[in-house]
């Protein structure tokens, strides 16, 4: 199954930077003209709205390819520097979980898989350690269009009962 990139950032950005580019313009034009008149605060604003709407831009085109099947994984994520393009056996690990980064429990989960050794393409300086296990967070949740749900069903199917489900539950639970 495969799993796509939102594209929510990247349009609300599109957003920013035609705003901020409108504005920039008006207030380019305000400063060779009429400079003496007053201008809107927004105007003074708005090549700061183009300089982030062009940031937000950049980063949501990074790459993100994932792929869960009866093979394994392929994760292709610069964003957290993983890239598996080949798939990597079910057997590989010892558990898949989605959670909370340590440091970053107010943000979305992350796929995080847990391996009973060393994965080539899973950087070792992003390594969430726990005890004597090592996991890798493969992508965060909440940059694929894909609800958390249609991820934890393909989990299910595929990786059986190493997945441990207990983000989905705890989300079902607050509801």
């Amino acid at each position: 199954m495969d799993f796509h990139k939102s594209r929510t950032l990247t349009w609300f950005s599109l957003a920013m930077v035609v705003v901020g580019a409108v504005g920039t313009v008006l207030f380019v034009g305000w400063l060779l003209g009429e400079g003496g008149r007053r201008t809107s605060l927004i105007l003074i604003v708005c090549p700061f709205i183009l300089l982030i709407g062009l940031l937000g831009l950049v980063a949501t085109l990074t790459p993100l390819k994932l792929r869960i099947d009866e093979y394994g994984v392929r994760v292709r994520n610069r964003r957290e520097r993983v890239n598996l393009p080949d798939p990597v056996p079910w057997q590989v690990f010892d558990a898949v979980t989605i959670e909370h980064k340590p440091d970053e429990q107010d943000k979305d989960p992350y796929l995080v898989v847990w391996p009973k050794g060393p994965v080539p393409g899973l950087p070792a300086e992003r390594a969430i350690r726990r005890g004597g296990t090592v996991g890798f967070a493969l992508v965060q949740v909440g940059d694929l269009t894909e609800p958390v749900e249609r991820l934890a069903e393909a989990l299910r199917h595929y990786a059986g009962p190493l997945f441990r489900d207990t983000t989905v539950r705890q989300r079902a639970n607050d509801a």
